[in-house]
């Protein structure tokens, strides 16, 4: 089970028998909205409940639907992948288990970079998921290759295109780190380490 469909069966779990599986949920594109550096496309908003949450792709999606179409679904296509995401964060928002639900300002890119830098402190990273900034950030200190890595960094790409891949336990979760606003709710569900110090609720 890959961890997008492993976080939509804990989130299934979690509101089972509380009316929220009935509930209703928006999905549109916000082309205005600031979007976090370590990530590109397009800012997907997804509304639940007055809550809304971002998860930025390629192939989003513009659609109203109810939140039970996730329960028990296989997610094999990116855009339904990130569809799914998009829920996933604006459902744990309208819980209050997630404080991450839109990217940061502008200004705070910058102390952001650092900050990750800082934290890694050298070691070997390896990117999952396209990432112009985190390429030039770490420059030397990357990995071609998740076995030569110390630390893997995933981003909102690279939990659709690697999903297949990031089965849960197939990673010690001390390896890697999701990275950006829009992987916050897959973060807070399967309790993975999780990057953006500065993203808003």
């Amino acid at each position: 089970m890959g961890i997008i469909e492993e976080s939509v069966h804990l989130l299934e779990e979690r509101v089972q028998g509380s009316g929220c599986e009935d509930g209703v949920v928006n999905l549109r594109v916000d082309p205005d909205s600031t979007k976090c550096p370590y990530e590109h496309g397009v800012c997907m908003v997804a509304t639940f409940g007055g809550k809304s949450a971002e998860f930025v792709t390629c192939e989003p999606t513009r659609a109203t639907t109810k939140l039970s179409f996730m329960f028990g679904a296989t997610f094999e296509k990116p855009g339904v992948k990130a569809a799914a995401c998009a829920i996933i964060n604006a459902l744990t928002g309208f819980l209050c288990i997630n404080r991450v639900n839109h990217a940061c300002a502008s200004g705070s890119h910058q102390p952001c970079i650092k900050g990750l830098r800082e934290k890694l402190g050298g070691r070997k990273v390896h990117l999952l998921g396209d990432s112009a900034v985190l390429k030039r950030a770490f420059g030397t200190d990357l990995a071609d290759s998740i076995e030569k890595a110390d630390i893997v960094l995933i981003t909102c790409e690279g939990l659709l295109s690697g999903d297949d891949f990031l089965n849960m336990g197939d990673l010690p979760v001390q390896k890697y780190y999701l990275i950006g606003p829009s992987t916050s709710g897959i973060a807070v569900l399967t309790a993975t380490q999780h990057w953006c110090p500065y993203g808003k609720a």
